[in-house]
């Protein structure tokens, strides 16, 4: 199978092509970014002829399709404003898809395309990173479990237990525009059976988690499970679909107030006669000071992070409630923590290898199958733990 990776160079790539060079199977695989020359360092560094690198403007549709049109299936791990430009080319060059999230409203302009990519006999799997992702193979790990679903819960949080050497540093688990976002736009949970818009960082609640994780505050914010789920789990009368993020007390204060004072924006503004945009600048900034603090200091990373399910539903007449977790730490051979990367890698292998049959655009919980999934999660050292309460409803 031949697989691209759009986005290859940046932020989860790199580990995304890793898991793709560590399966059988996967003869070929393309590190394509708008970064051009970084694609091919990235790509030359794995000393492996099967990895080849380049530039892409993935927003190019034409010229997108051309350069993927050999390529049996493309990850998309690029930022998610792009996500309807790469599902263009695919279909244009016949190829599977899969993403990292749409952020719930792109992700509902995605599912449009259902017909276009199953009147041309392809697979697009949105959304399967760790969250989401993940999570919602965990949660329909519970719904085949179960007559009725009344409640679906999913969230995240985590640990970061590295020594830091005292060094006082800003880093963000994962992309700062993303998480501006999440602390700023309204969040949309789907609760008492129809979508609501709730303030961001709105429902404070202590959600436990597997240890040394332990209790941990979480808040809503924009996510792309409610988006779904609530669609795939209609036929078992499901009323209630949310996210939670749970991120440290002091990272959260910090990307608060950044957030607050306008960093989140979009919009250009003047600066000198210089048009600057608040958000990349804010990227830049909190990028350079990241390897200017860390470019020459040795840490070894120790990250623990959790994907949950609380699910809520009926067997047989009792109330029964799933608990699920996947837990992760930092992988013992790459060095890094690699739970959003190695979703999407399974997912287009899945559907490269012709396991995910009906064409269309799906969600994961409505095609990826828990079982294997989790036992692909946990080649990866990524371990799902199940724990069940049953009371009697009569």
């Amino acid at each position: 199978m031949k697989i691209a990776v759009i986005g290859g160079a940046g932020l989860m790539g790199p580990l995304i092509v890793r898991d793709l060079s560590e399966s059988s199977g996967v003869e070929e695989i393309l590190v394509a970014d708008y970064q051009g020359e970084k694609a091919k360092k990235l790509a030359t560094s794995f000393n492996d002829s099967r990895i080849k690198g380049t530039f892409v403007d993935a927003f190019d549709i034409d010229k997108t399709a051309s350069l993927i049109e050999d390529y049996d299936a493309v990850i998309n791990s690029a930022i998610y404003y792009v996500n309807l430009s790469i599902m263009k080319a695919c279909l244009k060059a016949g190829c599977h898809y899969n993403d990292l999230g749409g952020m719930f409203h792109t992700t509902l302009k995605q599912l449009e395309f259902f017909d276009n990519f199953k009147r041309a006999g392809l697979t697009a799997v949105l959304g399967i990173g760790s969250a989401p992702g993940t999570t919602n193979v965990l949660a329909r790990y519970a719904y085949d479990r179960l007559d009725k679903v009344e409640a679906v819960r999913v969230s995240s949080a985590g640990v970061d237990l590295t020594d830091t050497k005292d060094i006082d540093v800003f880093k963000p688990p994962y992309s700062i525009r993303t998480i501006m976002e999440e602390f700023s736009d309204e969040a949309v949970e789907f609760i008492d059976g129809e979508y609501k818009s709730l303030p961001a960082l709105s429902g404070l609640e202590e959600i436990a988690y597997p240890e040394p994780i332990g209790r941990c505050l979480c808040f809503h914010t924009l996510h792309s499970e409610p988006a779904t789920i609530p669609n795939s789990f209609r036929d078992k009368g499901v009323r209630e679909v949310t996210w939670k993020l749970g991120l440290p007390t002091k990272f959260v204060e910090g990307a608060k107030f950044l957030a607050s004072i306008g960093f989140a924006s979009k919009t250009p503004i003047k600066i000198q006669n210089i048009e600057v945009t608040p958000l990349d600048v804010l990227a830049a900034v909190v990028d350079k000071q990241v390897k200017d603090k860390l470019e020459r200091v040795e840490l070894k990373p120790n990250i623990i992070r959790a994907r949950h399910a609380q699910v809520i539903g009926e067997k047989n007449g009792k109330e029964v409630e799933y608990v699920l977790d996947c837990v992760s730490g930092v992988h013992s051979r790459w060095g890094v923590h690699c739970a959003t990367q190695v979703p999407p890698s399974i997912a287009a292998q899945m559907q490269a290898g012709g396991m995910i049959k009906e064409p269309g655009v799906w969600a994961p919980e409505q095609v990826i199958d828990p079982e294997y999934f989790f036992k692909e999660l946990a080649k990866r050292e990524m371990r799902v733990q199940v724990m069940t309460k049953e009371e009697l409803t009569t």
